[in-house]
């Protein structure tokens, strides 16, 4: 008797667990369709994410060439960010690229779009869902101070002639009214050729185009009047970032001191100048308006300078300098000459300017620039203090190449 009535309960709930999960199927099938349709909905929402950062990214980075340059090099990052030719899409992927000045600072708006058929819910008369994302990238103004040489030895190794075209490239990297640049040249003396501006191109292209290369390399005057650029842009926008970019083709080898209470700048020759033949003994001249004081041929690298015949220069840097550092002589004035510029830019690290240093051809002190820029490769790298970069053309042909890379590195940290 029990036994028979347990097989026949059993058989009542097996009856009704069918029927309830008749009932159920469709709203189970519903539910898997929908998370089959959007789950492909996410997937091509995460797709476009991708794709419009990249396109918005891309089209900041090159404002510089001109704004519809900038929007094709983006819409170009956008499509090989994304596969328009799959069959998920009734509606392939596009972007819509906007470039916008917002409260001073470029910015670009990248509205991405696409329809993509669906499966399940289809059959409840959704037969497409459209899909969108929105990135947006903006930067900070630029201000920027180029330093660069001058000095004769640019005329020996290609420089003078490569110098001009590179430095208008390095200019596409930045944007015409919304950056501001300025341009300071320096040999014997500093000078500040094209104050910062807005409308920077033109200035100074044409000032590249008419400059004149003869003299020493007073590389301190030129990151004197660099930092007076950068520092002296009023009103400074907010979250302004200051920078200045040093090129160079060989060592500092002039520095300034006070001989009879008159400012004078001399050298003019450092150790592995004078070893190859570039220059020949020691040059004095006012640092007030540049005019010769004298100076004389030695044929020794350890001839004591003097810019009076009698007092001898001494050195500010006891460390760096190789041999006699009381004493400044041709062997050991660019030493001297490196530490002071080296210094200076320290200084205006701690004023929260950037310092990118470039260095041209075989003559160059790599170890210096580096220090210079605070490149992390440097060996009195300072992490408390802003990062740049030293970035170097073994040859005139190289140039370019750096000029450009440092940019798009000053660029791209803006927008990563």
């Amino acid at each position: 008797m029990h036994l028979i009535e347990r097989r026949n309960t059993k058989g009542r709930e097996s009856g009704q667990l069918l029927t309830v999960f008749a009932l159920w199927l469709p709203l189970l099938l519903l539910f898997t369709g929908l998370a089959i349709d959007f789950g492909f909905g996410f997937l091509t929402k995460t797709k476009l994410a991708k794709a419009a950062d990249a396109a918005a990214l891309a089209t900041m980075r090159n404002l510089g060439k001109g704004y519809p340059q900038a929007k094709a090099l983006g819409q170009d990052v956008f499509y090989l960010n994304v596969n328009t030719s799959s069959n998920l899409y009734t509606s392939a992927p596009t972007p819509n690229i906007q470039i916008l000045t917002v409260n001073g600072q470029p910015t670009v708006n990248v509205t991405a779009s696409a329809q993509i058929r669906t499966f399940f819910i289809g059959l409840a008369g959704f037969k497409t869902l459209n899909i969108t994302d929105f990135s947006q990238v903006t930067r900070p103004v630029i201000i920027l101070s180029l330093v660069l040489d001058r000095s004769g030895s640019m005329n020996d190794n290609g420089g003078a002639t490569a110098l001009p075209p590179a430095v208008t490239d390095f200019l596409s990297y930045f944007v015409q009214g919304v950056d501001q640049l300025g341009e300071v040249s320096f040999s014997t003396t500093a000078s500040n050729d094209v104050p910062i501006t807005k409308r920077f191109l033109t200035p100074i292209n044409n000032s590249l185009n008419s400059m004149n290369f003869g003299g020493g390399t007073f590389a301190q005057g030129g990151l004197t009047d660099g930092n007076g650029q950068v520092t002296g842009v009023s009103p400074m926008p907010s979250n302004a970032v200051q920078v200045v970019v040093f090129f160079t083709d060989g060592w500092a080898n002039a520095i300034q001191s006070t001989v009879s209470g008159r400012l004078v700048d001399f050298g003019g020759c450092a150790g592995p100048e004078f070893q190859v033949g570039w220059c020949t003994g020691v040059s004095c001249w006012d640092a007030a308006n540049g005019n010769s004081l004298g100076g004389y041929q030695t044929p020794s690298i350890y001839i004591g300078v003097t810019c009076d015949g009698v007092n001898s220069f001494t050195a500010q840097d006891t460390t760096d300098i190789p041999s006699n550092p009381a004493a400044l002589n041709i062997n050991n004035i660019g030493y001297e000459a490196d530490y002071r510029a080296i210094q200076l830019a320290n200084t205006m690290r701690s004023q929260g300017i950037t310092v990118y240093s470039i260095g041209l051809g075989d003559k160059i002190n790599g170890q210096y620039l580096q220090n210079l820029a605070n490149d992390p490769a440097s060996q009195q790298y300072n992490p408390n203090l802003p990062s740049g970069l030293f970035e170097d053309a073994p040859t005139a042909a190289d140039l370019d190449y750096a000029f450009q890379t440092v940019a798009a590195k000053i660029v791209s940290r803006l927008t990563e």
